[in-house]
C-alpha cells in the first residue's frame, strides 16, 4: 500500500466512534475488531491507531485524566518505538498533551507538546493523518500559554490540508484573526476576518456569518462607525439565536450594549445587558462576562445621573474583578513555564550525552574492524575527535544553562512589571470608589442612616487597606527596585539627605500617581503631599546648588 493509501486507512480509523459514555463493555466491543485485524496484517500503525482511540474513549469514559488512558497512549507510543515513524509520534505527543490539556492539568501538558514542536520541521506534514486536526490543538495550546506567534504558524500550516468551504477551514481563518487581535495587529487580523467571512457566505454557513460579524464590529467601533457595529452585532445575535449559540449570543449581546452606551441609548443597552444576563451560568468561565456586564451596568447608572445604582454597580464589579484576581492562574503559567524550559534543557542535555556515546561506541566499533591496519593512525584520530566533541558538548551545555538563566529573568521581570502596573491601575480604581464614598459621605444628611453606615464602613476598610504601611512598602520598594533598577539607589547618590519618606514619595512620583493618590497611600492630606514634594524640590535644589 502506498503513503497516501495508508495515510486515509489511519484517517478512516482514526474517525471511529469513541464516545461511549461510562460504558467500557461498549468501547472493547466496538474498538477490539480493529487490533483483531491489525494483528491479523501485522500493521503496527493499524495497532497504533487502536491504542489511539481507546486513550480517546477512556477519557471520555473517566471524564478526567486517569492510568488506563495513559496506559494506552504508552502503548501505542511503544508499537512505534522503532524511530521511523516520527509523523505518528510526534501525532502521540500531541494527543497526550491535549489528553491532559482538556482537562487543564497544563503542568503535565507541557513536555508532550514540547516533544511534539520538536518533531515539526522534520516531519511532512502531507504525510500526518487529520494534519488540520492535530495542528489545531497546537494552535489551541500555544495559544492558551500566549505564544499567539506559534499558534498562527500551525494554522498556517494546517490549512492547506482543509476542504475549500469546511467549517475547519473558517474556524482556523477566524482562529488567526482573532490571535493576531490579540496580538495588536489590527490590520492582519481584520483581513483574516474578512476573508473567513467570504469563505463562510460561500459556505452559506450562518452560524459562522454570525460569529465572524461580531468579531468585525469590534473594528468598525473602534473606527467610530456605531452604524455599521450595530449592523454586524445584531446580524450575529440573529444567527446565534437562530442556530442555538448561546455563548456567542451572551457576547455579542454584551458588544451590543456598549456600543449604545456610546450612542447614549440607555434604555436599549439595558435590555441587552438583559439579555445576556438570559445566558449566564453559575460558573467561573462567566465571572469575565459577569464583570463586564456589571461595569456597563454602572456607565448606565452614570449616564442617567443615579449615583447609588452607580455606585452598587460598581461594588458589584470591584467584587468580581477581585474574584478574578484571585482565580488568575498567571503566576502559576509562569512557574509551569520555568518548568517546561528547565525541562527542555534537561532533555537537550541528555540528548547531547546520548549523542555523544553512540558516536564513541561508532567509532570504536570502526577501530576494532581497522585494527590491525591503522591502530596507531586510528587511535590519533579517534583521540582528537573525542575532544573536539567534549568541548562542543560542555559548550552547548554551558549555552543552554545560559539560555534557561536568562528566560527566567526575563519571565520574573515581566511578572515584576505586571505586578507593578496592576499595583498603579488598582490605586486608580480604587481613588475613583474612594471619591464617590466620599461624595456619599458629604451628603450622607439624604441617606438612610443604614446605608450612611455602611457607606463609612466601606470608606474606612478601604481607606485601611489603601494606606501605604512600612510593612507594605518595603514589598513594593522591592517589586520597584526590580522594575526600575538603580533608580532609588541613583537618588541617594545624588542627594544624600533623601529621607525614606522622600524616595517614597520619589517612587510614587515615578508612577505618574496624582497627589489625592499619593495622599491616600501615605495616610495625608493633599496639601501635605504638596508641601513634601516643596520640601523634597528644596532639598535637591540645595545639593545641585552646590556641584
Amino acid at each position: 500500500m502506498d503513503v497516501k493509501g495508508e495515510k486515509a486507512v489511519l484517517e478512516e480509523a482514526l474517525r471511529s466512534k469513541v464516545n461511549f459514555g461510562k460504558d467500557t463493555l461498549a468501547i472493547h466491543k466496538s474498538l477490539d475488531p480493529l487490533l483483531e485485524f491489525a494483528n491479523e496484517k501485522k500493521s503496527a500503525k493499524l495497532k497504533w491507531a487502536y491504542y489511539m482511540l481507546m486513550a480517546d474513549a477512556f477519557s471520555i469514559a473517566f471524564d478526567n485524566v486517569n492510568d488506563r488512558t495513559d496506559r494506552y497512549f504508552q502503548l501505542a507510543l511503544n508499537t512505534i518505538a522503532d524511530g521511523k515513524e516520527e509523523g505518528l509520534e510526534m501525532l502521540t505527543n500531541i494527543r497526550w498533551g491535549y489528553y491532559y490539556f482538556t482537562y487543564r492539568n497544563v503542568a503535565r501538558a507541557f513536555p508532550y507538546f514540547l516533544r511534539a514542536n520538536e518533531f515539526q520541521e522534520r516531519v511532512v506534514s502531507a504525510t500526518i493523518p487529520l494534519v488540520p486536526l492535530h495542528y489545531g490543538y497546537m494552535a489551541n495550546f500555544y495559544s492558551y500559554i500566549g505564544d499567539h506567534k506559534k499558534a498562527i504558524i500551525y494554522l498556517k500550516l494546517g490549512i492547506p490540508y482543509t476542504e475549500e468551504m469546511s467549517r475547519k477551514r473558517i474556524d482556523m481563518f477566524n482562529a488567526i484573526g482573532v490571535y493576531l487581535r490579540r496580538d495588536f495587529q489590527m490590520s492582519e487580523s481584520e483581513n483574516y476576518f474578512k476573508h473567513a467571512l467570504k469563505v463562510a457566505e460561500n459556505a452559506k454557513d450562518s452560524v459562522w456569518i454570525g460569529i465572524i460579524s461580531g468579531n468585525l464590529a469590534d473594528f468598525e467601533r473602534t473606527r467610530g462607525n456605531l452604524d455599521k457595529c450595530l449592523e454586524l452585532i445584531q446580524r450575529n445575535i440573529e444567527y446565534s439565536e437562530k442556530f442555538h449559540e448561546p455563548l456567542d449570543a451572551m457576547r455579542a449581546n454584551i458588544a451590543l450594549a456598549d456600543t449604545y452606551i456610546q450612542r447614549r441609548q440607555w434604555k436599549d443597552a439595558k435590555e441587552a445587558l438583559y439579555k445576556a444576563e438570559g445566558y449566564m451560568e453559575d460558573k467561573p468561565y462567566f465571572l469575565q462576562y459577569k464583570k463586564d456586564i456589571a461595569k456597563a451596568f454602572a456607565d448606565i447608572a452614570q449616564g442617567e445621573g443615579n449615583n447609588p445604582k452607580e455606585l452598587i454597580h460598581l461594588q458589584q464589579y470591584l467584587a468580581l474583578n477581585d474574584s478574578l484576581t484571585k482565580q488568575s492562574n498567571h503566576q502559576m503559567m509562569q512557574k509551569i513555564y520555568w518548568q517546561w524550559e528547565s525541562e527542555r534543557y534537561n532533555q537537550a542535555v541528555a540528548t547531547a550525552e546520548m549523542k555523544k556515546a553512540q558516536t564513541q561506541q561508532k567509532y570504536q566499533l570502526i577501530g576494532i574492524l581497522l585494527l590491525l591496519v591503522f591502530v596507531i593512525i586510528l587511535l590519533l584520530i579517534n583521540r582528537s575527535r573525542n575532544k573536539e566533541r567534549i568541548k562542543s558538548t560542555l559548550l552547548e551545555k554551558e549555552q543552554l544553562r545560559l539560555a534557561f538563566e536568562k528566560s527566567q529573568v526575563d519571565q520574573e521581570l515581566m511578572v515584576l512589571r505586571d505586578s507593578l502596573q496592576e499595583f498603579t491601575n488598582t490605586i486608580k480604581q480604587n481613588d475613583a470608589t474612594i471619591q464617590q464614598l466620599r461624595m456619599e459621605v458629604k451628603h450622607g444628611d439624604d441617606l438612610d442612616p443604614a446605608y450612611q453606615d455602611r457607606i463609612n464602613d466601606s470608606l474606612s476598610d478601604m481607606l485601611e487597606t489603601h494606606i501605604m504601611t512600612d510593612e507594605r512598602w518595603m514589598k513594593f520598594k522591592k517589586v520597584f527596585d526590580r522594575v526600575y533598577p538603580g533608580f532609588l539607589i541613583g537618588q541617594k547618590a545624588l542627594y544624600p539627605k533623601l529621607s525614606e519618606n522622600d524616595l517614597r514619595l520619589l517612587a510614587l512620583m515615578k508612577l505618574d500617581l496624582s497627589n489625592r493618590s499619593m495622599g491616600d497611600l501615605l495616610g495625608v492630606s493633599i496639601d501635605a503631599v504638596k508641601k513634601a514634594k516643596q520640601r523634597l524640590k528644596k532639598k535637591q535644589e540645595a545639593i545641585e546648588s552646590h556641584v
